[in-house]
Protein backbone atom coordinates (compact mmCIF):
# COMPACT_ATOMS: atom_id res chain seq x y z
CA UNK A 1 0.00 0.00 0.00
CA UNK A 2 1.50 3.61 -1.11
CA UNK A 3 1.77 6.44 1.90
CA UNK A 4 -0.48 8.42 0.34
CA UNK A 5 -3.13 5.69 0.62
CA UNK A 6 -2.04 5.13 4.15
CA UNK A 7 -2.52 8.74 4.79
CA UNK A 8 -5.91 9.12 3.35
CA UNK A 9 -6.83 6.13 6.02
CA UNK A 10 -5.49 7.89 8.85
CA UNK A 11 -6.54 11.27 8.05
CA UNK A 12 -10.35 9.75 8.63
CA UNK A 13 -9.54 7.81 11.55
CA UNK A 14 -6.56 10.46 13.23
CA UNK A 15 -6.61 13.52 11.55
CA UNK A 16 -4.04 15.47 14.45
CA UNK A 17 -1.83 11.87 14.28
CA UNK A 18 2.21 12.86 13.78
CA UNK A 19 2.31 10.07 12.13
CA UNK A 20 0.13 12.06 9.20
CA UNK A 21 2.89 14.59 8.58
CA UNK A 22 5.23 12.38 8.89
CA UNK A 23 3.89 10.05 6.06
CA UNK A 24 2.82 12.86 3.77
CA UNK A 25 7.05 14.23 4.28
CA UNK A 26 7.93 10.43 3.56
CA UNK A 27 5.54 10.27 0.34
CA UNK A 28 7.26 13.85 -1.69
CA UNK A 29 10.83 12.76 -0.70
CA UNK A 30 9.87 9.46 -2.45
CA UNK A 31 8.17 11.06 -4.98
CA UNK A 32 11.15 13.19 -5.32
CA UNK A 33 13.14 10.49 -5.50
CA UNK A 34 11.61 8.48 -8.66
CA UNK A 35 11.20 12.00 -10.40
CA UNK A 36 15.13 12.52 -9.89
CA UNK A 37 16.08 8.70 -10.85
CA UNK A 38 13.68 9.09 -13.95
CA UNK A 39 14.92 12.56 -14.81
CA UNK A 40 18.50 10.41 -14.69
CA UNK A 41 17.36 7.68 -16.76
CA UNK A 42 16.32 10.06 -19.19
CA UNK A 43 19.21 12.71 -19.23
CA UNK A 44 22.18 10.63 -17.95
CA UNK A 45 25.12 9.44 -20.39
CA UNK A 46 25.04 8.91 -23.61
CA UNK A 47 25.46 5.57 -25.45
CA UNK A 48 27.36 5.54 -29.09
CA UNK A 49 26.92 2.54 -31.71
CA UNK A 50 29.01 2.29 -34.64
CA UNK A 51 28.48 -1.10 -36.41
CA UNK A 52 31.90 -1.63 -38.73
CA UNK A 53 32.70 -4.04 -41.44
CA UNK A 54 35.63 -5.79 -43.37
CA UNK A 55 35.65 -2.95 -46.50
CA UNK A 56 35.28 0.00 -44.02
CA UNK A 57 36.92 -0.76 -40.68
CA UNK A 58 39.76 1.80 -41.25
CA UNK A 59 37.67 4.82 -41.24
CA UNK A 60 37.04 3.72 -37.45
CA UNK A 61 40.36 4.94 -36.82
CA UNK A 62 39.36 8.58 -37.56
CA UNK A 63 36.26 8.29 -35.92
CA UNK A 64 37.84 7.22 -32.72
CA UNK A 65 40.14 10.31 -32.84
CA UNK A 66 37.37 12.23 -33.28
CA UNK A 67 35.94 11.07 -29.95
CA UNK A 68 38.91 11.21 -28.39
CA UNK A 69 39.58 14.97 -29.37
CA UNK A 70 36.06 16.39 -28.95
CA UNK A 71 34.08 13.93 -26.32
CA UNK A 72 34.42 14.02 -22.63
CA UNK A 73 34.51 11.00 -20.88
CA UNK A 74 31.77 12.10 -18.05
CA UNK A 75 29.47 12.59 -21.37
CA UNK A 76 29.69 8.77 -22.40
CA UNK A 77 27.68 5.53 -20.63
CA UNK A 78 29.09 3.05 -23.69
CA UNK A 79 30.74 2.47 -26.92
CA UNK A 80 29.70 -0.54 -28.96
CA UNK A 81 31.45 -1.38 -32.13
CA UNK A 82 29.66 -4.30 -33.49
CA UNK A 83 31.19 -6.49 -36.25
CA UNK A 84 28.76 -7.04 -39.32
CA UNK A 85 30.97 -9.30 -41.24
CA UNK A 86 31.24 -13.17 -42.52
CA UNK A 87 34.03 -13.03 -40.96
CA UNK A 88 34.38 -11.83 -37.52
CA UNK A 89 37.51 -13.11 -36.53
CA UNK A 90 39.70 -11.53 -38.77
CA UNK A 91 37.68 -8.30 -39.00
CA UNK A 92 38.33 -8.44 -34.97
CA UNK A 93 42.17 -8.86 -34.78
CA UNK A 94 41.87 -5.62 -37.46
CA UNK A 95 40.11 -3.71 -35.70
CA UNK A 96 41.29 -4.27 -32.17
CA UNK A 97 44.52 -2.19 -32.65
CA UNK A 98 42.38 0.53 -33.57
CA UNK A 99 41.03 1.19 -30.21
CA UNK A 100 43.57 3.00 -28.83
CA UNK A 101 42.96 5.82 -30.47
CA UNK A 102 39.99 6.37 -28.71
CA UNK A 103 42.61 7.38 -26.40
CA UNK A 104 40.86 8.55 -22.28
CA UNK A 105 37.42 6.84 -23.93
CA UNK A 106 39.09 3.39 -24.41
CA UNK A 107 37.66 2.00 -21.39
CA UNK A 108 33.98 2.07 -22.81
CA UNK A 109 34.88 1.04 -25.87
CA UNK A 110 33.28 -3.29 -26.37
CA UNK A 111 33.75 -4.31 -29.36
CA UNK A 112 30.83 -7.29 -30.01
CA UNK A 113 29.99 -9.68 -32.29
CA UNK A 114 26.51 -9.54 -34.38
CA UNK A 115 25.35 -12.89 -32.10
CA UNK A 116 26.17 -11.01 -28.35
CA UNK A 117 22.49 -8.00 -30.14
CA UNK A 118 20.63 -10.99 -32.19
CA UNK A 119 21.19 -14.22 -31.08
CA UNK A 120 21.83 -14.18 -26.87
CA UNK A 121 19.33 -15.91 -24.90
CA UNK A 122 15.73 -14.10 -25.02
CA UNK A 123 16.60 -12.43 -28.45
CA UNK A 124 14.58 -13.98 -30.35
CA UNK A 125 10.99 -14.97 -30.04
CA UNK A 126 10.91 -18.18 -32.12
CA UNK A 127 13.95 -19.04 -34.91
CA UNK A 128 12.53 -21.56 -37.45
CA UNK A 129 14.16 -23.90 -39.37
CA UNK A 130 14.75 -21.88 -42.13
CA UNK A 131 16.05 -19.18 -40.49
CA UNK A 132 18.41 -21.01 -39.20
CA UNK A 133 19.44 -22.89 -42.25
CA UNK A 134 19.15 -19.67 -44.49
CA UNK A 135 19.87 -16.73 -42.11
CA UNK A 136 22.08 -18.00 -39.03
CA UNK A 137 24.06 -21.01 -41.21
CA UNK A 138 23.54 -18.84 -44.48
CA UNK A 139 27.83 -18.57 -44.08
CA UNK A 140 27.79 -22.59 -44.41
CA UNK A 141 25.95 -22.45 -48.36
CA UNK A 142 28.08 -22.14 -50.86
CA UNK A 143 26.49 -19.70 -53.47
CA UNK A 144 24.35 -17.74 -51.08
CA UNK A 145 27.38 -16.49 -48.83
CA UNK A 146 27.37 -12.89 -48.37
CA UNK A 147 29.78 -10.87 -46.89
CA UNK A 148 27.95 -9.50 -43.82
CA UNK A 149 26.76 -11.24 -40.34
CA UNK A 150 27.16 -15.05 -40.36
CA UNK A 151 27.26 -14.92 -44.07
CA UNK A 152 24.03 -12.43 -44.86
CA UNK A 153 23.74 -9.41 -47.66
CA UNK A 154 26.26 -6.23 -45.76
CA UNK A 155 23.81 -3.80 -46.56
CA UNK A 156 20.81 -5.20 -44.82
CA UNK A 157 22.42 -6.82 -41.72
CA UNK A 158 24.03 -3.55 -41.17
CA UNK A 159 20.37 -2.45 -40.95
CA UNK A 160 19.51 -5.14 -38.44
CA UNK A 161 22.76 -4.53 -36.22
CA UNK A 162 21.76 -0.57 -35.58
CA UNK A 163 18.45 -1.93 -34.34
CA UNK A 164 20.22 -4.66 -32.49
CA UNK A 165 22.55 -2.53 -30.97
CA UNK A 166 20.27 -0.77 -28.53
CA UNK A 167 20.05 -4.61 -26.42
CA UNK A 168 23.29 -3.85 -25.35
CA UNK A 169 23.94 -0.26 -24.94
CA UNK A 170 24.37 1.53 -21.61
CA UNK A 171 22.12 4.04 -21.12
CA UNK A 172 18.67 5.37 -22.00
CA UNK A 173 19.95 7.37 -24.33
CA UNK A 174 21.56 6.53 -28.02
CA UNK A 175 23.48 8.17 -30.46
CA UNK A 176 24.24 5.77 -33.74
CA UNK A 177 27.17 6.42 -35.89
CA UNK A 178 28.34 4.87 -39.12
CA UNK A 179 32.33 4.94 -39.24
CA UNK A 180 32.32 7.79 -41.52
CA UNK A 181 30.60 9.93 -39.02
CA UNK A 182 33.91 12.32 -37.25
CA UNK A 183 32.73 14.54 -34.42
CA UNK A 184 34.39 17.92 -35.70
CA UNK A 185 33.88 20.04 -32.51
CA UNK A 186 32.27 19.61 -28.72
CA UNK A 187 29.06 19.46 -27.91
CA UNK A 188 26.14 19.08 -25.17
CA UNK A 189 23.44 16.32 -24.49
CA UNK A 190 20.96 18.50 -25.22
CA UNK A 191 22.27 19.03 -28.91
CA UNK A 192 20.69 15.06 -29.28
CA UNK A 193 18.08 15.20 -26.80
CA UNK A 194 15.57 17.03 -25.62
CA UNK A 195 14.66 18.28 -21.84
CA UNK A 196 11.20 15.94 -22.15
CA UNK A 197 13.91 13.14 -23.69
CA UNK A 198 12.30 13.38 -26.77
CA UNK A 199 15.72 12.86 -29.42
CA UNK A 200 16.00 16.08 -31.61
CA UNK A 201 16.81 15.22 -35.59
CA UNK A 202 16.01 16.65 -38.68
CA UNK A 203 12.53 15.89 -40.20
CA UNK A 204 11.98 15.49 -43.98
CA UNK A 205 9.15 15.31 -46.26
CA UNK A 206 8.64 12.09 -48.15
CA UNK A 207 9.75 13.51 -51.28
CA UNK A 208 12.49 10.21 -53.09
CA UNK A 209 10.53 6.93 -54.25
CA UNK A 210 12.82 4.98 -52.02
CA UNK A 211 11.99 7.12 -48.82
CA UNK A 212 8.42 5.81 -49.71
CA UNK A 213 9.00 2.59 -50.13
CA UNK A 214 10.82 2.15 -46.71
CA UNK A 215 8.20 4.09 -45.06
CA UNK A 216 5.62 1.76 -46.68
CA UNK A 217 7.52 -1.73 -45.96
CA UNK A 218 7.95 -0.62 -42.65
CA UNK A 219 3.82 -0.09 -41.96
CA UNK A 220 3.33 -3.07 -43.40
CA UNK A 221 6.13 -4.92 -41.41
CA UNK A 222 4.47 -3.81 -38.31
CA UNK A 223 0.64 -4.87 -39.57
CA UNK A 224 -0.52 -0.97 -39.90
CA UNK A 225 -2.53 0.58 -42.94
CA UNK A 226 -0.60 2.19 -45.10
CA UNK A 227 -0.95 5.79 -44.78
CA UNK A 228 -1.00 8.57 -47.60
CA UNK A 229 2.53 9.65 -47.80
CA UNK A 230 2.43 12.31 -49.34
CA UNK A 231 2.02 14.69 -46.30
CA UNK A 232 3.94 12.91 -43.85
CA UNK A 233 7.06 14.03 -42.30
CA UNK A 234 9.62 11.54 -41.13
CA UNK A 235 12.99 11.79 -39.13
CA UNK A 236 16.10 11.45 -41.45
CA UNK A 237 17.46 8.35 -41.95
CA UNK A 238 20.94 9.78 -41.72
CA UNK A 239 23.75 9.34 -38.95
CA UNK A 240 24.03 10.04 -36.29
CA UNK A 241 20.83 9.19 -35.44
CA UNK A 242 19.76 9.79 -32.02
CA UNK A 243 17.19 7.59 -30.38
CA UNK A 244 16.01 6.57 -26.99
CA UNK A 245 16.83 2.92 -25.89
CA UNK A 246 13.10 2.15 -24.57
CA UNK A 247 11.68 3.04 -28.17
CA UNK A 248 13.89 0.42 -30.43
CA UNK A 249 13.57 -2.27 -27.40
CA UNK A 250 9.67 -2.04 -27.91
CA UNK A 251 9.59 -2.03 -31.65
CA UNK A 252 12.10 -5.12 -31.27
CA UNK A 253 9.05 -6.45 -29.18
CA UNK A 254 6.80 -6.39 -31.85
CA UNK A 255 8.87 -7.32 -34.49
CA UNK A 256 9.72 -10.57 -32.73
CA UNK A 257 6.06 -10.91 -32.20
CA UNK A 258 5.13 -10.69 -35.63
CA UNK A 259 8.26 -12.13 -37.48
CA UNK A 260 10.40 -13.95 -34.85
CA UNK A 261 13.29 -11.61 -35.05
CA UNK A 262 14.39 -8.52 -36.76
CA UNK A 263 17.17 -10.61 -38.57
CA UNK A 264 14.47 -13.06 -40.11
CA UNK A 265 12.36 -9.70 -41.05
CA UNK A 266 14.97 -8.15 -43.19
CA UNK A 267 16.12 -11.79 -44.80
CA UNK A 268 12.59 -11.72 -45.95
CA UNK A 269 11.09 -10.28 -49.22
CA UNK A 270 10.14 -7.21 -46.98
CA UNK A 271 12.37 -4.37 -47.65
CA UNK A 272 11.63 -1.68 -44.42
CA UNK A 273 14.67 -0.18 -43.18
CA UNK A 274 15.91 0.41 -39.44
CA UNK A 275 14.98 4.23 -39.53
CA UNK A 276 11.26 3.80 -41.10
CA UNK A 277 10.65 0.81 -38.91
CA UNK A 278 11.19 3.60 -36.05
CA UNK A 279 8.75 6.18 -37.76
CA UNK A 280 6.20 4.05 -38.68
CA UNK A 281 5.77 2.12 -35.36
CA UNK A 282 5.81 5.84 -33.51
CA UNK A 283 2.63 7.03 -36.42
CA UNK A 284 0.82 4.04 -35.77
CA UNK A 285 0.35 5.00 -32.19
CA UNK A 286 -2.00 7.01 -30.49
CA UNK A 287 0.87 9.45 -28.99
CA UNK A 288 3.10 9.93 -32.65
CA UNK A 289 6.20 10.88 -32.00
CA UNK A 290 5.87 13.38 -29.29
CA UNK A 291 7.32 11.29 -26.78
CA UNK A 292 9.94 10.35 -29.06
CA UNK A 293 11.29 12.56 -31.41
CA UNK A 294 11.02 16.71 -31.75
CA UNK A 295 12.57 18.06 -35.15
CA UNK A 296 16.33 19.92 -35.00
CA UNK A 297 18.26 21.63 -36.95
CA UNK A 298 20.57 19.76 -39.73
CA UNK A 299 23.99 20.08 -38.36
CA UNK A 300 25.98 17.22 -40.44
CA UNK A 301 27.99 17.43 -43.35
CA UNK A 302 26.81 14.27 -45.40
CA UNK A 303 29.08 13.52 -48.21
CA UNK A 304 27.69 10.72 -50.25
CA UNK A 305 28.96 8.88 -53.84
CA UNK A 306 25.99 9.87 -55.35
CA UNK A 307 26.38 13.45 -55.26
CA UNK A 308 27.47 15.76 -58.46
CA UNK A 309 30.87 17.31 -57.74
CA UNK A 310 29.55 20.33 -57.11
CA UNK A 311 27.22 19.47 -54.56
CA UNK A 312 29.87 17.57 -52.74
CA UNK A 313 31.60 21.63 -52.87
CA UNK A 314 28.13 23.08 -51.25
CA UNK A 315 28.15 20.64 -48.72
CA UNK A 316 31.24 21.46 -47.42
CA UNK A 317 31.15 25.01 -47.53
CA UNK A 318 29.48 24.18 -44.44
CA UNK A 319 32.49 23.69 -42.70
CA UNK A 320 32.45 27.17 -42.51
CA UNK A 321 29.51 27.13 -40.04
CA UNK A 322 30.39 26.68 -36.36
CA UNK A 323 27.22 24.73 -35.78
CA UNK A 324 28.56 21.85 -37.79
CA UNK A 325 28.62 18.95 -35.85
CA UNK A 326 29.52 15.87 -37.88
CA UNK A 327 31.35 15.25 -41.14
CA UNK A 328 30.64 12.02 -43.12
CA UNK A 329 33.76 11.29 -44.38
CA UNK A 330 33.02 8.59 -47.39
CA UNK A 331 36.05 7.90 -49.25
CA UNK A 332 34.50 7.20 -52.45
CA UNK A 333 32.33 10.61 -52.34
CA UNK A 334 36.00 12.05 -51.41
CA UNK A 335 38.34 11.06 -54.13
CA UNK A 336 35.54 12.77 -56.79
CA UNK A 337 36.23 16.10 -55.12
CA UNK A 338 39.07 18.69 -56.98
CA UNK A 339 42.53 18.63 -55.49
CA UNK A 340 41.78 21.83 -53.53
CA UNK A 341 38.70 20.85 -52.30
CA UNK A 342 40.10 17.58 -50.70
CA UNK A 343 42.56 19.47 -49.45
CA UNK A 344 40.16 21.76 -47.26
CA UNK A 345 39.06 18.51 -45.52
CA UNK A 346 41.98 17.37 -44.76
CA UNK A 347 43.31 20.76 -43.48
CA UNK A 348 39.88 20.63 -41.49
CA UNK A 349 41.21 17.90 -39.60
CA UNK A 350 44.29 18.77 -39.08
CA UNK A 351 43.35 22.17 -37.94
CA UNK A 352 40.67 20.93 -35.43
CA UNK A 353 43.25 18.51 -33.86
CA UNK A 354 41.99 15.15 -35.11
CA UNK A 355 44.51 14.10 -37.06
CA UNK A 356 47.65 15.05 -39.15
CA UNK A 357 47.17 14.50 -43.52
CA UNK A 358 48.86 11.57 -43.13
CA UNK A 359 46.84 9.46 -41.35
CA UNK A 360 43.78 10.89 -42.61
CA UNK A 361 45.15 9.86 -46.37
CA UNK A 362 46.11 6.56 -45.01
CA UNK A 363 42.93 5.09 -43.28
CA UNK A 364 41.19 6.71 -47.12
CA UNK A 365 43.50 4.79 -49.11
CA UNK A 366 43.12 1.55 -47.22
CA UNK A 367 38.99 1.84 -47.51
CA UNK A 368 39.64 2.97 -51.00
CA UNK A 369 41.71 0.17 -52.05
CA UNK A 370 39.39 -2.78 -49.86
CA UNK A 371 36.28 -1.32 -51.85
CA UNK A 372 38.44 -0.98 -55.45
CA UNK A 373 37.89 2.92 -55.43
CA UNK A 374 40.96 5.35 -56.79
CA UNK A 375 43.17 6.83 -53.59
CA UNK A 376 42.68 9.88 -52.29
CA UNK A 377 46.05 11.70 -52.35
CA UNK A 378 47.11 13.90 -54.72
Amino acid sequence: MRHVEIIRILKKLRPDSPMVEFLAELDHLQFADTRAENHKRIHGLLSFTTVVYSKDFPLLELQALSFARFVDPDQVGSIRVIMNDVDEPALRAMVEPILASYGPLRPKVEVLSGDDVLLAPGQCARRSISDRILVENRYRIPGARKGGWRGNNGYRTQQVLKLGSARAASTENIVILDTKNLFLRPFQEAEFFSDSGAARIPFIGVKSDYHRRWLEQSFDALGASIPETDGIQTTNFATPYPVRRSLILDLLQEINARHGSVQSLFASRRRPSEFMLLNAFCLKSEAGFAPWFEPSGNTSIGLWPSFSGQKLTDELSRLDDPETLTLGLHNRALYKLPADIRNRVFHELESRGICDRSIAEAALNRTAALTGQVEVGG
